[in-house]
């Protein structure tokens, strides 16, 4: 009788980068649980995106470096369940995995350097500094919800259009609330704001994905 082979991906590797994962997330929660949770659970809140976000705190902080390194790497797994399933990449290939990760953190870096040396140029700061807040946490809401589609994804054989849908409808929700929650400075900057989506967000992400694929 011939063996049939396994679909979810169950590689050494992808295990040992889950656990990793959950273990970044065990110590931001030590770091701050009441900020991780609000994050988690509030990030839909107008109250708690106007009153919550901190203005002046580092983006060096041991807070926000470890759940930039849990995006980044969640993010980077979705990608590469992409290429698996849609492009033929082996799942055991751990080299094209980082290499998606790579792209992805030069990515996020270099944007972050970008937008808040130029919000520093400008005199912008004040006014930006909740902006970016507020996206940062969305952005990390975001990373923590994909985390647990991967789980299912790669333990409970989740189907891959249903977790593309999932973590599609979770940016599209987000985005919405996002502008939303920043409507009066966005009203306010519309041309900066197009301006800022076009060139920090849609070309460099479109030279990344060309990149990657």
């Amino acid at each position: 009788m011939q063996a049939i082979e396994r679909l979810p991906f169950s590689n050494d590797w992808m295990t040992l980068v889950l656990l990793l994962l959950l273990v970044v997330l065990f110590l931001i929660n030590v770091m701050n649980a009441v900020k991780f949770k609000e994050i988690i659970f509030s990030v839909f809140k107008v109250r708690f995106i106007e009153s919550q976000n901190d203005e002046n705190s580092s983006l060096l902080s041991g807070f926000q470096m470890f759940f930039f390194m849990f995006s980044v790497i969640v993010f980077s797994l979705l990608f590469f369940y992409i290429k698996i399933i849609y492009f033929g990449t082996q799942p055991t290939d751990i080299q094209e995995f980082l290499k998606v990760c790579s792209l992805l953190f030069f990515y996020f870096v270099l944007k972050n350097i970008f937008e808040n040396m130029l919000s520093f140029l400008f005199l912008f700061k004040r006014k930006t500094a909740r902006f970016l807040s507020s996206k940062a946490n969305y952005f990390f809401a975001i990373s923590v919800y994909s985390y647990c589609l991967i789980l299912l994804k790669q333990y409970a054989n989740l189907n891959q259009s249903l977790l593309n849908f999932s973590a599609l409808f979770l940016f599209t929700v987000c985005f919405i609330f996002y502008i939303l929650n920043n409507k009066n400075l966005i009203l306010n900057h519309l041309f900066y704001f197009i301006l800022y989506i076009c060139a920090f967000e849609i070309a460099p992400l479109l030279i990344v994905i060309k990149l990657m694929f």
